[in-house]
């Protein structure tokens, strides 16, 4: 099977605007987790299933691989965005078919996700799936983004990032959370449950 490779911010295919597309962070590298190799499974299946289309970092390797081949066994239109010299390392070459947009630097590729996306959902992952998920919720404490962004807390994995935002409040390095603000992002314990919630709070593209 091969990939299309297109210029970012070449729009899916499909829609009529009101599939979201869902941007999904996760790690490169396969989880000593069976439990979370499944969760990773069961989002991309959700996701086709429920007639999203998946954005993510173009890789077939690891979490994320398990991801789009997931959604694309569940009939989800998929946009892989990966830098050129990660192409190779992360096996996009053995991702399923989709839409491939190649950008020259990890920084570009953030943007082409941030910009091209409704929503955020965060599996385990790696230093680039922390990069990833700070990047939006600093867009979104400073306001330039009202994007949901949901961490699938499987095993407790997000415990820690968790409790150390929790450490900046307290010093008061970063606002205490208020009613009326938009939060920074969500904590949930499922994929189904990440689905469901940014399917509430996101608003597709027109």
């Amino acid at each position: 099977m091969t990939s299309t490779i297109l210029e970012p911010g070449t729009p899916l295919d499909g829609g009529g605007g009101r599939p979201l597309d869902i941007c999904v962070f996760c790690g490169a590298g396969r989880s000593n987790s069976q439990t979370i190799v499944d969760m990773a499974r069961t989002t991309g299946r959700l996701i086709g299933e429920r007639g999203h289309h998946l954005v993510y970092g173009g890789g077939g390797s690891g979490l994320m691989g398990e991801v789009a081949w997931a959604a694309s066994e569940s009939g989800a239109a998929i946009r892989g965005i990966i830098p050129r010299f990660l192409y190779e390392r992360e096996r996009a070459i053995a991702a399923p078919v989709q839409e491939t947009h190649l950008t020259d630097t990890l920084h570009r590729r953030k943007e082409h996700m941030l910009r091209g996306s409704d929503a955020f959902i965060a599996l385990p992952g790696g230093y680039g799936t922390l990069d990833e998920i700070l990047e939006v919720i600093s867009a979104t404490y400073l306001g330039t983004s009202a994007k949901p962004l949901v961490l699938v807390n499987t095993e407790g994995f997000w415990d820690g990032f968790i409790a150390m935002v929790e450490t900046l409040r307290r010093y008061e390095l970063i606002a205490a959370a208020s009613s009326s603000a938009q939060p920074v992002f969500h904590s949930v314990a499922s994929p189904e449950e990440a689905v469901s919630l940014v399917e509430q709070l996101a608003v597709p593209a027109a």
